[in-house]
């Protein structure tokens, strides 16, 4: 039986037989599971923030209030239309001419839902209930100091809830001031709604003031002209660009955080191994029967059939998954997301990138792991790989909103980033022959990365090369 495939088997058995193994297979679906959905989850579960607006001027008190019930409306009008656009596109214009053309926000959501249930039945079983983000009540007292201590929590309204903030708005040389307050100092939503709705009344006056009617505020303020994207390339076809077409970057970016995740803890866990097994003196065991190089590939084989045991079962739950997502792609702005996973580019970058991303860096961390005799050693060695592996991520931001940059572009070559950014590039009209491009280039990388690691870790792990021993060296000297 060949040393290689000895020592592999063994990294393999040594992983599997750990329960911690089994704990991570099991248990990091549901994470990923929580991380992408969770904020949406807890979004939804959040009840309406309680508000209170305090003003001088009757007037002011008014127009705030209608400005937010006016964007809630609007946040609801949006929420379904981004519904209706991927379950049923064909009956938006009807649904939301419904929705428009009801008196308040309650009766238009129920207006855009009947018209759901006439024309398209199906897609009544995810339709949304949007809920109210923010909503406003009578002010416990008529002034702001007499509300301090229901805005910082020492007492609570005579329902029970809690007042999340409150809009104190006075008048100075005839000009509103807003003053916000609440203890959520990272928030200014509330003031910023207060300051548009004001702005407007502002408006009318100055326009009542020069004999024109104050209505003409809010004609002007009503011109909002029509948006449409298209994509020029052939195969985009003539039609709108929708949801289905972004679906592939939002993709892009969640496998790309999965694909760098991934390849930093395996790498980890070939440099923790090796660190572990030197200073344990089980290296020198090997060395007896096996080669270095023979070690270095038979652990990157070894940590590589764990990685794949891992993506087996998670590619069998999550293909399943989304397989069975893909074919609602109709009815829901899930099914169309799912769908985009599956998309060939995207899987081919997937599995190039982790390949090639993973011999790489495991390979440069058994390397690393080989030169240090403990983890804290290895502390020092891992600054400069770290700060490599943050340049991708820095980029995928740029890299969605053009990625066909130049910088992104260029940074897409450099073997060291391309499995990362290759992923996000893929949905952006990447050919095949650039993604074989890339694919080849990476490959000469590993092997130049696989020889130049395995003299350093013979170096490391036969003549006992190591860190502490080189400082030592370059004290005497």
């Amino acid at each position: 039986m060949s040393p290689v495939f000895l020592v592999a088997r063994r990294e393999y058995l040594a992983y599997v037989g750990a329960w911690g193994f089994w704990l991570s297979l099991l248990t990091a679906p549901v994470i990923i599971a929580l991380l992408i959905f969770g904020p949406v989850l807890l979004a939804r579960a959040e009840p309406p923030r309680v508000l209170a607006v305090v003003a001088e001027q009757a007037s002011d008190a008014a127009y705030v209030t209608n400005a937010f019930a006016a964007n809630a409306r609007r946040e609801a009008r949006g929420e379904i239309r981004a519904y209706l656009e991927a379950a049923a596109p064909a009956v938006v214009p009807e649904a939301i001419a419904a929705f428009d053309a009801a008196p308040n926000r309650a009766a238009a959501i129920e207006a855009a839902r009947a018209v759901i249930v006439r024309q398209a039945p199906r897609a009544l079983a995810a339709f949304p209930n949007p809920t109210e983000r923010y909503q406003l009540v009578i002010p416990p007292e008529p002034d702001i100091a007499g509300m301090r201590p229901y805005l910082d929590g020492s007492r609570a309204l005579p329902d029970g809830r809690a007042l999340y903030g409150a809009l104190n708005i006075r008048r100075t040389d005839g000009a509103p001031v807003i003053e916000y307050w609440s203890v959520n100092l990272s928030h200014e939503e509330p003031s910023n709604i207060a300051r548009r709705a004001l702005r407007l009344a502002m408006q009318r006056e100055a326009l009542s003031a020069q004999g024109l009617p104050p209505e003409e505020a809010d004609r002007l303020d009503g011109f909002d002209p029509q948006v449409a994207q298209f994509d020029p390339r052939p195969s985009a076809g003539e039609g709108e660009v929708t949801l289905r077409q972004r679906a592939p970057f939002y993709a892009a970016l969640a496998l790309s955080f999965v694909l760098w995740s991934v390849v930093f803890s395996v790498a980890n866990m070939l440099l923790s191994g090796v660190i572990e097994e030197k200073s344990n003196k089980i290296l020198d065991t090997l060395l007896t029967s096996v080669s270095p190089m023979q070690i270095l590939i038979g652990k990157l084989l070894g940590v590589a059939m764990v990685s794949l045991t891992l993506f087996t079962f998670w590619g069998a739950l999550g293909g399943g998954l989304l397989t069975l997502a893909a074919e609602r792609a109709g009815e829901s702005m899930f099914g169309q997301i799912a769908a985009a996973f599956l998309e060939p580019r995207l899987l081919a970058a997937f599995i190039v990138g982790f390949i090639a991303g993973y011999l790489m860096y495991g390979a440069i961390f058994l390397a690393l792991g080989s030169l240090c005799e403990s983890l804290q050693e290895a502390q020092t060695l891992l600054g400069p790989v770290a700060l490599v592996l943050a340049i991708p991520m820095m980029l995928i931001t740029p890299a969605l909103d053009n990625p066909n940059a130049p910088l992104v572009e260029t940074a897409s070559w450099i073997p060291i980033f391309t499995p990362f950014l290759l992923l996000v590039r893929a949905p952006s009209g990447l050919s095949w022959l650039e993604i074989a491009g890339m694919a080849t280039l990476m490959g000469a990388t590993v092997v130049v990365i696989l020889f130049l690691a395995a003299r350093v870790f013979r170096a490391g792990v036969v003549d006992q090369v190591s860190i502490s021993s080189w400082r030592g060296r370059k004290a005497k000297g």
